[in-house]
């Protein structure tokens, strides 16, 4: 199992995976002595980047799958998977898991293959270790809470009313799933929190479950960074050992 920290670049609205990573500019820069591209939101003539990645053809690329239809597109190009748990339990990745398998062999991908991008599965999670799990708990409450209102800001309108009404429907789903968010359910099912002892009960699940990579959300929600430094202290000396192939 291997250990990353991430960023994640958001789509503008209406702009497909495909666009962004796929069509546009990412794989010619990589690829390509010199390009040109004219598109949608980007215009470059005659460009070079410098230097080029050491991975050939390059490096490997992953789709953030939150949907069928991103999980179908992922596997549709052998790419592999990022998924993330940001309410509710672990286990419910692994419909993601089983989705992507399944289309991965209507795809035509062999086991051996498959095999390969499974260890490529990535999850990001919050993670938050301290001596003790009561003093993990106090410390990320409200950091968390604050992280799931940011969240809620911004994935529903204030005014939903006023969105259009092909919109709507989604919109009042989030705003009902954000109702039902509650602290105590976060601590239970979807933070991975506590001592390095109970963290490392949370990464031995994912691993059970086959992910291959945990994205590591260490620093969400403001906490402070000297208790920012101190969970990845703890977890890089006290977690991760257990994990080493």
């Amino acid at each position: 199992m291997r250990f990353g920290t991430f960023f994640f670049f958001q789509a503008a609205p209406g702009l497909t995976h495909e666009e962004v990573v796929h069509r546009e500019l990412t794989q010619m820069e990589w690829t390509e002595e010199r390009f040109s591209h004219d598109g949608r939101f980007f215009t470059v003539k005659d460009a070079r980047v410098i230097p080029k990645p050491v991975q050939r053809p390059h490096p490997m690329i992953y789709q953030v799958c939150g949907s069928a239809s991103g999980v179908e597109s992922t596997a549709s190009r052998g790419w592999p998977m990022l998924n993330s748990i940001l309410t509710g339990p672990v286990n419910q990745i692994l419909k993601h898991r089983d989705s992507y398998v399944e289309a991965l062999r209507r795809h035509g991908r062999g086991e051996t293959e498959i095999s390969s991008l499974m260890k490529h599965w990535g999850v990001s999670r919050q993670i938050y270790v301290a001596p003790t799990d009561a003093q993990a708990l106090a410390e990320a409450k409200d950091a968390e809470m604050w992280y799931q209102e940011s969240l809620r800001r911004f994935q529903v309108p204030e005014r939903i009313e006023d969105t259009h009404p092909s919109l709507q429907p989604g919109f009042r789903a989030a705003a009902e799933r954000f109702a039902k968010v509650t602290w105590e359910g976060l601590a239970a099912e979807t933070l991975a929190s506590g001592s390095p002892d109970t963290v490392a009960r949370h990464i031995e699940t994912m691993r059970a479950m086959g992910v291959g990579q945990v994205l590591c959300w260490m620093n969400f929600g403001g906490l402070p960074q000297d208790k920012i430094r101190r969970s990845m202290e703890l977890f890089a000396r006290e977690v991760m050992p257990r994990f080493r192939a």
